[in-house]
């Protein structure tokens, strides 16, 4: 070979220049492992199905640095309770879950989903199957922010929506140490689909605030967020046992009159509602009225008097919103009227009405407000802050 350097050689002197840049590094400047979330993906299940497309390794839980196996790679495998444990792909392993880590990232799927990082399958006491999705923070937020906003919305839109999904995870995270996991994969939590619900424009938007988050007082809370307010923001303490400032509610927002769901109105026949209560363990008998009772700082339903023809029941609307559905009785914002078949509700907002207004969010944003602004409206008092320092 020609002695002569080629186009990708260096020069002796410049390797030792550059050698001695790198050890002039201080040590306590490497990168910080990325944390990783335990999400609930699968529960009260009979039979699971996994694919890998490559090498990966199925370990014994809880780990003991034992019983790992190394496979080239599965296509449809089945997981089922068995016995002695599990059955996977009609073999029998001694243990009551398993984790499975492929080499390559983004390379296994569970069911119909695609999912980064690691599984573990694990059997209940009632065995039944459960997954939880261990993926590191930032992946796991590429595959939430498609499902809670439009990848279409404008930027600064979809970046508050990231710090506010990035902080409310990070949140729960401190909070559920001692769990199993941290969220689930639905709007429990926040709804979370995968790598199969990855969007470009959503993964720029979680990339172009990599580690920022909310705090108050230099601590992260719970950023609560939900689709539309319709006009005023609720408070954190008029659902659950939460008093902080960013969360207190009150917010006067005209920026989601835009929203299709400002308004909703939903008639349910009261069969339907005798039958909740009923399977709530409060009978009331035929049902002759619903009113209600006391209203939130916020103006929104604080709690009903359901009168039957046995008893009458005093029931907060948060409680009667799960048992009728929150696709139906979309917010606590609303009238009714019984009638002899029916109660019908007229509503404004969906959701909950703490934190962030999606809605309000992307009218914000078309009005040319920066990400950073949404944010500091929606929750006044936080300050934005990078995980990085």
């Amino acid at each position: 070979m020609n002695p002569v350097f080629n186009r990708f050689s260096i020069p002796a002197f410049l390797v030792f220049f550059l050698m001695s840049l790198v050890s002039a590094v201080p040590s306590g400047t490497a990168k910080p492992a990325e944390p990783v979330v335990r999400v609930l993906v699968i529960e009260n299940q009979k039979d699971l199905r996994f694919t890998v497309g490559g090498r990966f390794k199925i370990t014994p839980l809880p780990v003991s640095g034992r019983g790992a196996q190394t496979f080239r790679k599965a296509i449809g495998v089945s997981v089922a309770p068995s016995p002695l444990g599990l059955g996977i792909g009609g073999k029998d392993w001694v243990t009551r879950g398993v984790r499975l880590e492929p080499d390559e990232d983004n390379d296994l799927w569970l069911n119909a989903s695609r999912f980064r990082g690691a599984l573990d399958i694990w059997k209940d006491k009632n065995g039944f199957l459960y997954a939880i999705n261990r993926v590191p923070l930032e992946e796991y937020l590429y595959g939430v922010l498609h499902h809670e906003v439009a990848p279409w919305w404008p930027m600064e839109a979809l970046k508050a929506q990231a710090v506010a999904a990035r902080t409310y995870a990070r949140y729960q995270m401190s909070v559920s140490a001692a769990a199993e996991f941290d969220l689930k994969s639905t709007t429990s939590s926040q709804v979370y689909g995968g790598s199969t619900t990855e969007r470009y424009r959503t993964k720029k938007a979680v990339d172009d605030t990599a580690s920022e988050v909310l705090t108050y007082g230099g601590k992260i809370f719970p950023a609560y967020f939900h689709a539309t307010c319709a006009g005023m923001t609720a408070g954190a303490a008029e659902l659950w046992k939460i008093d902080l400032a960013p969360v207190a509610g009150g917010v006067v927002c005209d920026y989601c009159q835009i929203s299709p769901h400002y308004y909703w109105h939903a008639k349910i026949p009261l069969s339907e509602i005798e039958e909740a209560f009923r399977a709530n363990g409060r009978p009331l008998g035929q049902i002759l009225g619903i009113e209600i009772v006391t209203q939130t700082p916020s103006h929104r339903a604080g709690s009903l008097r359901v009168t039957g023809t046995t008893q009458s029941a005093l029931v907060a609307v948060k409680d009667f919103r799960v048992w009728m559905g929150g696709d139906r009785i979309r917010s606590a914002f609303f009238t009714v009227r019984t009638h002899s078949d029916a109660a019908e509700f007229s509503g404004k907002g969906w959701g909950h009405g703490v934190g962030l207004c999606q809605w309000g969010a992307l009218g914000q944003a078309l009005f040319g407000k920066n990400y950073k602004d949404i944010l500091k409206f929606y929750y006044p008092g936080s300050e934005i802050t990078s995980l990085r320092s």
